[in-house]
């Protein structure tokens, strides 16, 4: 990879005194594969914006590729930046070193919130025994995302489809409910809970359904409150400039109150367990 970097050599203090213009990837013999290049203005004697660029490669147990992260300045709250994945199609050793399979697999992903890391995905299966001595192998690499959804943050995995040579949501999941089918997975959850020291009580469903009925749980102040997974909707949307993602309807939370096990998702009965909303 080659940045371009331009620079301000008496910048104002504390002012960002440095933007990439543009960035290059190239191959082995040093042919540009990809290129991308960003403008640049000035106010007030520094650069209006900054955009930062960094790479690294990455290797999974289907393929390998290189990572690019960026971001620029002044951004919103909770901006992660920008995440873009380039590899080769099918993997790392199905076709060696063919240069035609290697490129983007996808545009630039951004997000609100933190990128984790790259890793395989527990939940697919492992490669499946065929006749003749195969194998059938389910992709199940994925960049991960810390997302917040308003009241906590979920960890939201995107698929590194090694087939397709894109990148994609990790699952699409449908749900019968009371009120119809909903799209909508299960997520792990990280949590900050700012409990009151005050007793309340929450709603608690027995599914992720207000069509069935809750219980009135009381919550103390000494009671001990665990915080296991949520259901939540994405929403994927993808051009072909970027790719962007967030929570898109009523989420649920499933939560251990005492021993008791149910679902809430009213802003009450969430405020009642610490996480009231915020951003």
């Amino acid at each position: 990879m080659v940045t371009h970097v331009q620079r301000i050599a008496d910048a104002r203090p504390h002012e960002e005194d440095e933007t990439v213009e543009w960035w290059e990837l190239r191959n082995e013999k040093d042919q540009v594969v990809y290129r991308e290049s960003y403008p640049i203005a000035f106010e007030s004697g520094g650069f209006a914006s900054t955009t930062s660029i960094s790479a690294r490669a990455f290797t999974t147990p289907q393929g390998s590729g290189i990572l690019l992260h960026g971001g620029e300045l002044p951004s919103a709250p909770d901006d992660g930046g920008w995440i873009q994945v380039f590899g080769y199609k099918y993997g790392r050793d199905k076709y060696g070193v063919d240069q035609s399979l290697f490129g983007s697999f996808g545009p630039p992903i951004s997000f609100a919130g933190e990128f984790l890391d790259v890793s395989s995905d527990p939940a697919r299966a492992a490669p499946t025994p065929l006749a003749g001595g195969a194998t059938l192998t389910v992709m199940g690499d994925v960049l991960k995302f810390r997302v917040w959804t308003g009241n906590f943050h979920i960890i939201y995995p995107v698929l590194i489809n090694w087939i397709t040579g894109k990148v994609e949501p990790a699952a699409r999941c449908i749900e019968t409910t009371s009120k119809g089918r909903v799209e909508r997975c299960t997520y792990p959850v990280q949590v900050e809970a700012h409990r009151d020291n005050q007793p309340t009580f929450v709603r608690l469903f027995p599914e992720a359904d207000d069509g069935y009925t809750a219980r009135h749980v009381i919550v103390q102040p000494q009671s001990k409150v665990e915080y296991l997974e949520a259901r939540v909707p994405m929403q994927w949307s993808q051009d072909p400039k970027a790719i962007s993602f967030g929570v898109n309807g009523d989420m649920w939370l499933k939560v251990r109150i005492d021993g008791q096990e149910g679902w809430i998702h009213s802003e009450e009965d969430l405020e009642a367990v610490g996480l009231p909303q915020a951003g």
